[in-house]
């Protein structure tokens, strides 16, 4: 399998040496916009909930929190210090380690090269937002996945390498096993938890993410007792409410359950995952095909809530 990574630090200094405005804003629509339009269109939150016009040809990244063309005192600072931090090259490299590892695996996948992404993101977008810095997410039309950055520190720079397996994890096991309206809060939790498991596994555990590393023991019982009696459960603003806990839950409208950690269901799942490799000694790789249903008996990190 191979990798393809987008020069989008090249695209940021094409950006910041056209002086022409209009054709700076072109630019960025071809470049940045028009290969994420589809996913854009689909998951574009309405004008209403966001203030922004959904005919606007920047609604997309305006909703996806992306520094913009006009940006450019913005885009040149942060630039310049991811990369005095090296990350187009540390997430090349991570993302080419990543996808060689799905070499064997290569006719249970429908494509042969996974493409990665990292952006710039806007501070401000995200002033409310829980995450320490960063993000990443995968898109559902095509073998791609992107990282973005609004705070590149030395928190969360380190993470990057991480960062790029994770979501170029998710894009092997959707293809394995599709996200559908039947998808369980069981095969969501796996879902994450494997694809930490697999960045873990390549870079060591430095790199996991702070849903994990940021979890206490308490947090992590009371997140356990919760998705044990919801694991069979269905339905995406469902999955949402497990997966990401009650704060965010209240914020994007849907149900809290009422004590659930926010990303409770990342912590549950890299926990499960873990206690199924140990099991059964299959490396993260292997484990990318073999049913969440499965994962979860075998991890038996339900077992005493759960006896048989």
């Amino acid at each position: 399998m191979k990798s393809n990574w987008i020069p989008t630090n090249e695209y940021y200094g094409r950006l910041l040496t056209e002086p022409d405005a209009a054709k700076r804003e072109q630019l960025y629509l071809d470049l940045f916009v028009q290969p994420w339009q589809q996913m854009m269109n689909m998951m574009q939150r309405p004008s209403m909930d966001v203030g922004i016009d959904a005919a606007d040809p920047f609604a997309g990244a305006k909703a996806w929190g992306w520094l913009l063309p006009h940006q450019t005192d913005e885009i040149a600072r942060m630039l310049q210090k991811m990369e005095a931090a090296n990350a187009w090259e540390i997430g090349r490299e991570a993302a080419a380690q990543a996808a060689a590892q799905f070499t064997p695996y290569a006719q249970r996948l429908p494509f042969d090269t996974f493409e990665g992404w990292l952006v710039l993101a806007d501070p401000a977008f995200f002033a409310n937002d829980p995450q320490p810095g960063y993000t990443g997410a995968t898109d559902w039309f095509a073998p791609r996945y992107i990282g973005q950055f609004w705070q590149p520190d030395e928190r969360n720079l380190p993470h990057l390498a991480g960062l790029v397996a994770h979501e170029m994890h998710h894009l092997a096991r959707f293809r394995a096993f599709p996200f559908t309206m039947q998808t369980s809060v069981a095969e969501y939790i796996v879902l994450e938890g494997m694809a930490e498991s697999f960045a873990a596994s390549l870079f060591g555990e430095e790199v996991v993410g702070y849903y994990v590393t940021q979890f206490d023991e308490t947090m992590l019982d009371t997140a356990k007792s919760l998705i044990a009696t919801g694991l069979q459960k269905t339905g995406f603003n469902v999955i949402r409410s497990y997966i990401f806990g009650d704060a965010l839950a209240a914020q994007n409208g849907y149900e809290p359950l009422g004590g659930m950690p926010a990303y409770g269901g990342y912590a549950v799942g890299y926990h499960v995952v873990q206690a199924f490799l140990r099991r059964t000694g299959l490396s993260a790789v292997e484990a990318t095909f073999v049913p969440a249903d499965e994962i979860v008996a075998k991890s038996a990190f339900f077992a005493e809530l759960n006896p048989a």
